[in-house]
């Protein structure tokens, strides 16, 4: 299955085809217009990986109001819409901007409503350029990143960070793993949690069963759940469900977390930070 004949994708995915079509018969090089934020440096890394892997020659333009260039351009934004925005010609230019989706059906016949990420939906686009390059296949696990770093679990559980890493699983991209099987744990990705104890815990989980991991790692947890960060959503996602990548040493959240400390931290250099990020992405797939 591709990723735009996810059913979340739906009202995306017509728009979407449409748009890779139109790139990869562009007359000039592609302006990817990002910004300056966390959302723009993924997303833009996503797209650029499908360029890379398509031929199709392309800029990276980093604002913290990115607008259209004179020539085809892609253009991240911020502002979540209800419906995709069309694509406009002469100059061809593509919109990708946070958007509102039934992100799967519950067993009551209810939609779970969410929110694509820009860097969702420029992955989707990036698959739909080109389907199975070696450098988009290396950013797969950044999908998530868009989902991750917003608000949607850190207030409930979000339909759609579930439905990507669900699909990303099945399809070989990812490993889902309990917090005790990722080799390095950035411990800021979780405060609180007993270095020491994790250690011990996981020199042993190779002899536990399945009920002996479930009462360690809930014993090594216990301690962490009067506390009132991080949300449930992401507790559990922290604790059970960590998302590791081929060659990985650190899990998606630990690379994350560290970043975003760098980044905001920094704000004099982000357009540095950003730029070498990217670069990293692209060439490793991971955030050195």
């Amino acid at each position: 299955m591709g990723l735009l004949d996810l059913p979340l994708f739906a009202t995306a995915a017509p728009n979407l085809r449409e748009a890779a079509l139109k790139l990869r018969t562009a007359s000039s090089s592609v302006t990817i217009a990002a910004p300056l934020n966390e959302n723009g440096l993924f997303a833009s890394a996503l797209l650029e990986a499908a360029l890379l892997d398509a031929g199709i020659p392309f800029q990276r333009r980093l604002r913290e109001e990115p607008v259209a260039a004179k020539g085809p351009s892609i253009v991240i934004g911020n502002t979540t819409n209800s419906q995709i925005p069309a694509i406009e010609s002469e100059p061809l230019c593509v919109y990708l901007q946070p958007l509102e989706v039934d992100a799967l059906t519950a067993s009551g016949g209810d939609s779970r409503r969410g929110v694509l990420s820009p860097v969702a939906l420029a992955a989707a686009l990036g698959h739909s350029i080109v389907p199975s390059g070696n450098i988009s296949r290396l950013l797969m696990p950044w999908i998530l990143a868009g989902n991750w770093l917003s608000g949607g679990l850190e207030h409930t559980y979000d339909p759609v960070y579930t439905v990507l890493r669900d699909y990303l699983a099945t399809e070989g991209h990812i490993r889902v793993v309990p917090m005790p099987e990722v080799p390095e744990v950035n411990p800021d990705s979780l405060p609180g949690v007993d270095s020491v104890a994790l250690g011990a815990v996981r020199d042993r989980w190779g002899q536990l069963d399945l009920e002996g991991r479930a009462q360690s790692l809930s014993h090594l947890l216990k301690p962490l759940l009067d506390s009132e960060l991080p949300s449930t959503a992401r507790f559990e996602e922290l604790g059970w469900h960590r998302i590791m990548a081929p060659g990985w040493e650190h899990d998606l959240a630990s690379q994350l977390v560290g970043f975003s400390k760098t980044w905001k931290n920094n704000p004099e250099v982000r357009r540095r930070l950003a730029s070498d990020t990217i670069d990293g992405l692209l060439r490793t797939g991971q955030i050195s």
